[in-house]
């Protein structure tokens, strides 16, 4: 018989609050192509993990600019734009961390993300208070999909057992090595969804 679920762990990003370079990009640069190569080549997502696993953008930015000149302008906006990347709030999902605290289960956030931007990533918002603690991957110097992570979220939770946690991720990666590592997950693709698994798991919403 499984262990029953004793805390729920969320990803933030495009799980909690809608994420995406595109939306600052596209008004930086109108043409298709040359977004689709900025966004592909210049600031993949391979770049911007650099920052999640704790380097500055101090240093980043300036590299990368040297390597891309022609756009470095673009480049610097990663940093002092990057508020214009957030879309909003996902409102079914952050219904169920309401629902969640007013039964009293205990909640936290395991995100990749900057250091430097957690205030302007949770800082719009209200919800956030219901976590019990937020374990960003900058912080700590190690990211999802990497063991070490978990094992840090697991200690923050009070040593909890894996099997007892319920993470949910918009990233296959994250799950499949979440699932590895003895997690109850569920792939992240809409919140009504996420509502079912997570009361196939009992949990109370």
């Amino acid at each position: 018989m499984s262990a029953p679920i004793r805390a729920v762990l969320f990803d933030y990003g495009n799980v909690l609050v809608g994420w995406s370079p595109r939306k600052l990009y596209a008004r930086l640069i109108p043409d298709p192509d040359r977004l689709d190569y900025f966004l592909d080549h210049v600031c993949p997502m391979s770049w911007h993990m650099l920052h999640d696993e704790g380097q500055a953008m101090a240093d980043t930015i300036p590299a990368r600019q040297a390597q891309f000149p022609e756009f470095a302008a673009e480049i610097a906006a990663w940093k002092t734009d990057f508020a214009e990347m957030i879309t909003g709030e996902i409102t079914g999902s952050t219904h169920l961390v309401k629902e969640l605290a007013a039964a009293q289960v205990p909640q936290y956030v395991l995100t990749n993300m900057p250091s430097e931007m957690v205030e302007t990533c949770f800082g719009p918002f209200d919800f956030p208070r219901h976590f019990k603690d937020i374990i960003v991957s900058g912080d700590e110097k190690t990211a999802k999909p990497l063991k070490p992570i978990f094992d840090i979220s697991l200690k923050r939770m009070g040593g909890l057992a894996a099997e007892e946690v319920f993470f949910t991720d918009d990233s296959p990666a994250n799950i499949a090595a979440a699932a590895s590592y003895g997690f109850v997950t569920h792939l992240f693709t809409e919140p009504e969804a996420l509502r079912l698994a997570m009361r196939e798991a009992g949990l109370p919403v």
